[in-house]
């Protein structure tokens, strides 16, 4: 496999992530108009499905070329959006010169063959800041992880349950959990140890960040983050998954009716304002789950908004009947869907009845300019 191969996998890989996030879009707001839109576990499911999706395209589009060149499949097996295009204009749908349509339909991969074949200033520019920002964001998130080790090393074991590890640090003024290979931690910091109730609501919504798989997930998007790191569509979906996973965690919190919801919302409260003192080194580093923290930055997860949006569904009470039906239709659907973009937007290298036909128009207006 070539580096132009390798380039045009990973365009149309962050082509798809784009697809995705359009489609999460849509579907999150046609959640926020039915039944559905407290129904956070549905909600967080879905994005979960939309990216794994998004991981598995250059495999699906590999699986389908290798089952083309088997035999397996036909040539013409699957939606393709060129071979659309290419269609629309030969019935007179697109109003274009023959050989500007041609030049169109092409530009993809004369400037993917540019960037691959270093040919030009543009090429050594791309390239230089696609390796460039995946190494930055490769060494800082091993930075961070190293720290996060350090800091459960340095923390001390309160109490064991199977594979999880509940400890408490000086280091950290915000409860949260993360994982190794083959143990869960649960970090607590010393000051939460004088509230008892708070102890015990901060370890119970842990415990249920790892019963949801959360920090399997938070894992796997911080390690394909470097190849999307310029892409705003994986920053959108990564922090509706930060926010969907805690409203999904507090809603099955409240379903369990193990703490009152007072005590519950004045633990919140009382771990943020604990969370503001002090410097930043105080933040929860990746990859882990806190229970509640913070962010200025602009378009955080963590944001002040959140936190008040999070209060209300709580003070709300009205736990959503997920109707499970209905929500695996739509994340039933918005996989096809995810899955039919994969497919149609590869780029088409066979020739068609209608490429072919194509071919000759933009001959005969070249052989008549001349």
């Amino acid at each position: 496999m070539t580096a132009e191969h390798l380039l045009s996998a990973y365009i149309d890989t962050n082509v798809v992530l784009i697809s995705v996030a359009l489609i999460w879009f849509a579907s999150k707001h046609l959640f926020a108009r039915t039944s559905l839109r407290q129904a956070y576990q549905v909600q967080i499911n879905l994005l979960y499905g939309l990216v794994a999706m998004v991981a598995l395209s250059p495999f699906i589009a590999a699986g389908v070329e290798a089952f083309q060149r088997w035999g397996v499949l036909s040539d013409h097996a699957g939606p393709s959006l060129s071979d659309f295009l290419v269609s629309q204009y030969l019935h007179g749908n697109i109003a274009l010169a023959p050989t500007e349509f041609e030049r169109l339909l092409m530009w993809r991969t004369e400037v993917t063959h540019d960037i691959a074949s270093l040919s030009g200033w543009l090429g050594y520019a791309v390239m230089g800041g696609l390796i460039g920002g995946f190494c930055i964001i490769v060494v800082r998130n091993a930075r961070d992880t190293l720290c996060l080790m350090k800091m459960i090393r340095g923390s001390y074991v309160l109490h064991r349950i199977g594979r999880i590890d509940i400890r408490f640090t000086h280091e950290t003024r915000v409860p949260y959990s993360t994982r190794g290979l083959f143990r869960y931690y649960v970090v607590l910091p010393t000051d939460l140890l004088a509230y008892k109730n708070d102890v015990r609501i901060a370890v119970s919504h842990e415990l249920q960040h790892i019963r949801q798989h959360d920090l399997t997930w938070e894992i796997a998007l911080e390690l394909i983050r470097p190849f999307f790191f310029w892409n705003p569509a994986f920053a959108y979906c990564k922090r509706d998954v930060e926010r969907l996973r805690e409203l999904a965690c507090d809603q099955q919190m409240l379903r369990k009716n193990t703490h009152p919801v007072r005590d519950y919302c004045e633990c919140l409260l009382r771990v943020c304002r604990t969370s503001l003192m002090g410097d930043r080194t105080n933040q929860i580093i990746t990859p882990s789950v806190p229970f509640v923290q913070l962010d200025r930055r602009m378009n955080a997860s963590h944001s002040g908004s959140f936190l008040k949006l999070r209060i209300v569904s709580l003070l709300d009470g009205d736990v959503a009947n997920e109707r499970r039906r209905v929500g695996r239709a739509i994340i039933a659907f918005s996989v096809v869907l995810t899955l039919f973009a994969t497919v149609a937007l590869r780029p088409t290298n066979d020739w068609s009845h209608d490429r072919l036909m194509l071919s000759t128009i933009v001959n005969l207006e070249r052989l008549n300019t001349r």
